[in-house]
């Protein structure tokens, strides 16, 4: 049955839709995760490199980086391409493992810990907003939330009701049928950022999310974003080449060459 008619039957997506076959290979077994308190982050001596090609030697990507976020923070990530930005938001999300030094999130070693642990992790405390979206062409707007819920574990009326809430949140209630195909950029992003926050994540992390919309989807997303720091007590860290963007945030940092050279508050940019 389609998950058009499992709606229209009274059931949820995951029942006989598309969502139930991608489940399995994503693992559906987490434990459902209540609201949290807002993630502090503390870093340490952070050490990240990649293999070098054809014998050439590893590139050092991140190279004893600290960095310190309080709970509720609101930080900018900028520097030039290579810098380390984005890799320095795939080791806070548990994307990748800490190769040196100490990362600690919301309470949690992330150094060292085993796939599992931060499989569990990253549905547990994290919320990742991408550039691209990363949304599932072949499911509708509600359905792409449900997955993240299904995911840990959510029966299938919350889940239902949790999505309908977030897309009601972000604007999009009347959109919640229509694929990502079907949606404009912003509309996209926004189902992102609902996504993300399907799992009440203590830690929200963006990289680039203004990077593919036009000013004034960008615009929203950014105030979005903002409002989910300000009203929920979210840590926001948000990665960005947009000058306007970071002087938002509380505190810029500047990566060069792996490190944060550079630390001012965002009104010291705004002369």
């Amino acid at each position: 049955m389609s998950p058009e008619r499992d709606r229209a039957a009274g059931r949820g997506v995951g029942e006989t839709g598309t969502v139930s076959a991608i489940a399995p290979a994503l693992g559906a077994d987490l434990p459902v995760r209540v609201a949290p308190e807002a993630a502090e982050v503390r870093v340490r001596g952070l050490v990240h490199r990649y293999p070098g090609r054809d014998g050439a030697a590893p590139l050092q990507v991140l190279d004893g980086l600290d960095l310190d976020v309080p709970a509720g923070g609101y930080v900018a990530l900028t520097g030039p391409s290579g810098s380390g930005k984005s890799t320095l938001l795939s080791v806070l999300g548990g994307l990748e493992v800490p190769q040196g030094g100490s990362v600690v999130v919301h309470g949690t070693e992330l150094g060292g810990a085993h796939a599992r642990d931060l499989a569990t992790y990253r549905r547990q405390t994290v919320g990742f907003v991408f550039q691209h979206f990363g949304l599932l062409d072949t499911l509708t707007a509600q359905e792409n939330v449900e997955l993240a819920t299904m995911l840990a574990g959510v029966p299938r009326r919350r889940r239902q009701a949790r999505a309908a809430e977030l897309l009601a949140d972000v604007g999009l209630a009347p959109r919640a049928g229509h694929t990502p195909l079907e949606l404009s950029g912003g509309e996209r992003q926004r189902v992102a950022v609902a996504r993300a926050l399907a799992n009440d994540p203590a830690l929200l992390l963006a990289d680039e999310p203004t990077g593919n919309l036009d000013g004034a989807s960008g615009e929203r997303v950014v105030e979005l974003l903002e409002g989910l720091n300000r009203d929920r007590g979210l840590t926001l860290i948000v990665v960005t080449h947009d000058p306007a963007l970071a002087a938002r945030a509380h505190r810029r940092l500047d990566l060069v060459a792996g490190r944060v050279v550079e630390a001012r508050r965002a009104e010291d940019t705004r002369g």
